[in-house]
């Protein structure tokens, strides 16, 4: 590897601008790949299947023009620039549209937990997505690691946003679609930037020429950390709230003694928080009023208002053993040296 921020040989970087070129041209491959991986992201979603969702990802023809991105964001090249700035947008609405298109078929369809993970972006996504990024960038200046995009693309997935998006659009659910869209934005983003940052400390471009590109990329980054970061707040508070929940509701209320902690919920970006505990019980009443002593023991332990609420799921306990009715015997009928007994029910059964 060539020193940090040292200029390489002219040829090289001509070698690399021309093959990202060529792999963010909007041809037919482009749009067979696109198209299928867009149509088997947005089915595995409805599905809810991680398998059929990784597989949509392999096929994903979106990172190669953001690769290319990353390298004319810092070098000025306005060639490389407009040719993947166009791929992009043309990519991410037929992406949208071909989701929109499923939904519709789909539309009695229910949003499922794959659907839903993607509506609340945090930092986490913009870490993931800047290391893809890097990685990306480095495999395309060897050319021995180029065919590793593939698993690059599968780490930041950027189809089942979009997928996410047009399921959102043609339901139309604000959440959804604009919580996809920003985890579809924070994908491009991290991955442009930390691609870029490769390519300069590899020495693609000299840094004076770059400035303008990082300043454009810096400023970008910070729109997208501020909703990001309060999501990661509100994130770290919400699994900070149910772990300790979970452990108040079982060792210092008095009302959930006997009873079964099966799952606690935190909805986030309410005011006040939410709060859901569903437990199993046998045949115990719980009164309201006793709800409201959990909520305000929990509001005080938390230091923080939140609104409680119980799901109770009602349980019986059933044995092997049961508790039968004497039966009575109406006739033996005799077969060789064994009786066979007839029995009915007892007629207060009978009666009934």
């Amino acid at each position: 590897m060539a020193p940090l921020l040292k200029h390489v040989d002219e040829t090289r970087l001509v070698s690399l601008q021309t093959r990202l070129e060529e792999m963010s041209r909007v041809d037919v491959d482009f749009l067979l790949l696109l198209s299928g991986s867009s149509l088997i992201a947005t089915i595995g979603l409805f599905q809810n299947s991680p398998a059929v969702i990784i597989g949509a990802m392999i096929i994903a023809p979106l990172m190669r023009p953001l690769v290319g991105l990353s390298l004319a964001t810092i070098s000025a090249d306005t060639k490389l620039l407009s040719r993947s700035l166009i791929t992009l947008s043309f990519g991410t609405t037929t992406a949208i549209s071909l989701a929109m298109l499923i939904a519709m078929l789909f539309h009695s369809l229910e949003l499922t937990p794959e659907i839903m993970s993607r509506t609340n972006p945090t930092l986490l996504d913009l870490a993931v997505a800047m290391f893809a990024g890097s990685i990306g960038a480095y495999c395309q200046t060897k050319k021995k690691l180029a065919d590793s995009l593939a698993g690059v693309a599968i780490s930041v997935a950027l189809v089942p946003p979009l997928g996410v998006v047009g399921i959102g659009l043609a339901s139309g659910n604000f959440v959804v679609w604009s919580g996809a869209l920003l985890l579809y934005a924070t994908n491009l983003v991290g991955i442009a930037v930390a691609g870029s940052l490769v390519f300069l400390f590899l020495g693609y471009t000299p840094l004076k020429q770059a400035k303008r590109g990082l300043l454009i990329s810096a400023a970008v980054s910070l729109v997208l950390v501020i909703p990001l970061g309060y999501s990661m707040k509100e994130l770290i508070l919400e699994n900070m709230i149910s772990s300790k929940v979970k452990t108040l509701l079982m060792e210092k209320t008095f009302t959930f003694k006997g009873l079964q902690l099966q799952d606690v919920q935190v909805k986030r970006f309410r005011n006040p928080t939410v709060v859901i505990a569903t437990v199993t019980a046998p045949d115990q009443p719980i009164s309201s009023r006793q709800v409201a002593l959990v909520q305000d023991f929990l509001s005080r332990e938390i230091g923080k208002v939140i609104e409680f609420r119980l799901r109770v799921i009602p349980t019986d306990e059933i044995t092997a053993v049961e508790a039968r009715p004497k039966a009575e015997p109406v006739y033996t009928v005799p077969i060789g040296e064994v009786g066979v007994k007839l029995y009915t029910a007892p007629a207060t059964l009978n009666s009934q």
